[in-house]
């Protein structure tokens, strides 16, 4: 009787398989999405790993059952494990789509944003076994490298050119290491993709790299908490006391009008969140429109070094005398020009000082 049940439920999820693997990857999607933003840093890095060490555990054994379907356990394995696979990367690229997020700059990184989400959902296109085999060890590479991006650094204490190599490195070995071990555990499987899992790993490769040479990969583990224009800033005993117009509500499209006295400095303030030891120098450049060319024209580049640990984030400051009227933007970057956020504004010059708020941060 029970081997009847067994069978059944077996049978059911077979038939049901592909219903089954959206609602698990969407289920495991959703839980993360709601959980992992209250998470601190070190938990997420543990389950970050947990995750990766189960579907890479998962898929060698599902791969080895797809060759023993002459028993219950084997064809068990073939259609449960798949399944189970479905939810821990549903949960595993939400948990990146969170961190990656927090740290990008919509209107700059929305095409390495966009990759992100198409992944998601590439696993609705491809069922059979080979075609699955692929994607599958596609996401795979893609979530490893993922990691390796967001926990080199970490590790580390730093970002940079060398530190993205390093990570480009152990995610390329992490999953040579893989295919490793599938080849040497059922090769005649794996032979027909195996052509079309390098490819498309390679094209992985290569997107992400062109993303990150491009800018478009947000400098994560950095976070702007805060940042704004003010028209002056003063050193206390308890932070730093900004004086400036009132903002924008966060939901008001439109442009902070800075109403300026001529001669007088205007001041850029960021808060940037960066964890334990972690040391960069960030950098603030100072952009106006030429309206006539119509392009950005840099106008002043003030960096400075950021040191992690403070919850509120690290505060730093630049200063740029006498802006002539117009749009401006100051741009939050690392030194490799990766994106923090922007400060967008318009400065109106006026005779006299408007009124001003104070508050300390």
């Amino acid at each position: 009787m029970t081997h009847t049940r067994f069978e059944t439920v077996l049978a059911f999820a077979k038939r049901y398989e592909r219903l089954l693997a959206t609602v698990l990857f969407v289920g495991g999607f959703v839980s993360d999405l709601l959980t992992f933003g209250f998470l601190n840093l070190p938990v997420v890095i543990k389950i970050f790993v947990g995750y990766l060490i189960f579907v890479v555990v998962a898929t060698i054994i599902s791969h080895v059952a797809a060759g023993k379907q002459e028993n219950a356990f084997g064809r068990a394995l073939s259609v449960l494990g798949p399944l189970l696979v479905q939810f821990v990367f549903g949960s595993l690229l939400s948990g990146f789509l969170i961190f990656y997020t927090k740290s990008a700059v919509l209107s700059v990184s929305w095409p390495f944003l966009i990759l992100l989400v198409l992944i998601f959902f590439g696993n609705e296109v491809f069922r059979n076994y080979r075609d699955h085999l692929v994607f599958q060890t596609l996401l795979l590479f893609f979530s490893l490298y993922a990691f390796a991006i967001f926990a080199l650094p970490l590790y580390l204490g730093r970002l940079g050119k060398i530190v993205f190599l390093e990570s480009t490195g152990l995610a390329i070995a992490a999953f040579v290491l893989y295919l490793g071990i599938l080849a040497l555990l059922g090769w005649q499987r794996l032979r027909s993709a195996f052509l079309l899992i390098v490819i498309t790993a390679g094209v992985a490769l290569a997107l992400i790299v062109t993303a990150y040479l491009s800018n478009l990969l947000p400098p994560i583990p950095l976070t702007l908490k805060s940042g704004g224009i003010y028209h002056s800033i003063t050193h206390v005993d308890t932070g730093y006391q900004l004086s400036g117009e009132a903002h924008r509500a966060w939901f008001d499209p439109r442009t902070q009008l800075v109403h300026h006295v001529s001669d007088t400095p205007l001041y850029a303030y960021s808060s940037i969140f960066a964890p334990g030891d972690f040391t960069t120098t960030i950098v603030h450049k100072w952009q106006w429109y030429d309206a006539t060319n119509k392009k950005w024209t840099d106008e002043a580049t003030i960096a400075f070094a950021l040191s992690g640990g403070r919850e509120q984030g690290y505060r730093g400051y630049s200063e740029k005398y006498a802006p002539q009227p117009g749009k401006w933007r100051v741009l939050v970057e690392t030194l490799d020009g990766q994106i923090l956020g922007k400060l967008s504004f318009t400065v109106v010059n006026e005779s006299s000082e408007p009124p001003l708020i104070a508050e300390v941060r």
